[in-house]
């Protein structure tokens, strides 16, 4: 059972909580990959789920950048492929947003290499690109930096608020390491049993 209500302003929002809390089942619903029972999500200020007004806008057209904790790469396609392959627009436009992705992340030296012949900082840093060069309008990280070492992640990081700060996309961040939210969060919002229990500023 889940029963929230918040608001999530520009830079990072933390929704911490146990397992089962409910935090990765937010993501998915403001994602559109579930279908909540009733409620309302507007996103950017527009409605794209209202189950009074049969509202369900689909999840392709929701401007939603998702980075899930395995990174969800396509392994027959290169990075560059992988980071191009939501963006939709094509010829120069495509290329531009790729190209930019590829050198704001520090990834253009393995553009031309599959998932499988890149290491695991570098695969992270493609699945980010990825999330973000649809120019999503919200992103949501679903515990996608604990597989990293610290001085891996820490970059990443960096990198990622500066995107985060250059653009005023909100993300939403879920994780069970403090540390982590601490380090990207501005706020948190506690989640226990499906309900909000409290929040942090940072």
């Amino acid at each position: 059972m889940l029963d929230v209500e918040f608001q999530a302003a520009s830079g990072v929002t933390v929704i911490f909580g146990p397992s089962g809390a409910g935090k990765s089942t937010i993501l998915q619903c403001l994602a559109g990959l579930l279908r909540p029972d009733s409620g309302r999500i507007s996103i950017g200020g527009e409605m794209v789920f209202d189950s009074s007004r049969k509202i369900d806008v689909p999840a392709q057209m929701r401007r939603v950048g998702y980075l899930f904790q395995d990174l969800a790469l396509f392994p027959h396609m290169t990075a560059a492929e992988n980071i191009g392959f939501g963006i939709r627009v094509n010829g120069q436009e495509k290329v531009r947003r790729v190209t930019e992705m590829l050198e704001r992340f520090h990834i253009s030296r393995v553009a031309a290499h599959r998932p499988e012949e890149i290491s695991g900082g570098e695969r992270q840093r493609v699945a980010l690109a990825r999330a973000l060069a649809v120019e999503p309008r919200l992103l949501l990280l679903d515990e996608p930096f604990s597989a990293l070492d610290d001085s891996l992640k820490r970059g990443i990081m960096a990198d990622l608020k500066q995107w985060l700060a250059s653009t005023g996309v909100p993300a939403l961040f879920v994780t069970h390491d403090r540390s982590e939210a601490e380090a990207l969060g501005q706020r948190m919002l506690l989640l226990h049993e499906g309900k909000l229990v409290g929040s942090e500023e940072f």
